[in-house]
């Protein structure tokens, strides 16, 4: 079989405990990156870890104790690599502590979106000329439309044709025909 063919394209999600410095998250990244390319893994693209909330607080257990989490970095990478190596990259995913969880799905290599968020603008405060300041107190002080106005701006629209239908006064005529 053609190695091309074997090989398949999967994208990892994966969620980093909060408690890893900022520094240290690249680290982590090249950590999981490491246990893709020991089983023969090509990258293809990779989502930069966001430190975010998390919709609900996730429990994991380590050694007898549970730890909760509420926050954590997510990230994302997209590998092909020979479905036969799976097992060994999940093995080495479920043995990394600095895990909180992680998601390993199947997908295509043109499938990359990417969505940014919208990020939200600066407040600023508008400082006004005079001119403007006046300008806009003209504006509110100005006298409403009048009904007149209403009535010109009626005829300058087109009129509507009379949709209605005459109705038979009796139902039982109407079927008589």
């Amino acid at each position: 079989m053609n190695e091309e063919k074997a090989n398949r394209c999967y994208e990892l999600g994966y969620l980093i405990v909060p408690t890893v410095p900022e520094t240290d998250v690249d680290k982590e990244v090249a950590t999981l990156k490491g246990a893709i390319e020991k089983e023969g893994g090509t990258f293809h693209s990779e989502g930069h870890p966001e430190f975010i909330d998390l919709a609900y607080t996730i429990e994991k257990t380590v050694s007898s104790k549970k730890y909760k989490y509420a926050q954590g970095y997510f990230g994302w990478i997209k590998f092909t690599a020979d479905p036969s190596a799976l097992e060994a990259i999940k093995k080495s995913l479920d043995a990394n502590l600095s895990l909180i969880r992680y998601i390993l799905i199947k997908t295509s290599v043109e499938n990359t979106v990417i969505f940014k968020k919208p990020k939200g603008e600066a407040k600023r405060e508008t400082v006004l000329t005079e001119e403007e300041m006046d300008a806009l107190i003209d504006a509110t002080d100005a006298p409403a439309p009048s009904v007149a106005d209403d009535a010109e701006d009626a005829q300058e629209h087109e009129k509507l044709p009379d949709l209605s239908v005459d109705l038979p006064a009796d139902p039982a005529d109407s079927n008589k025909s």
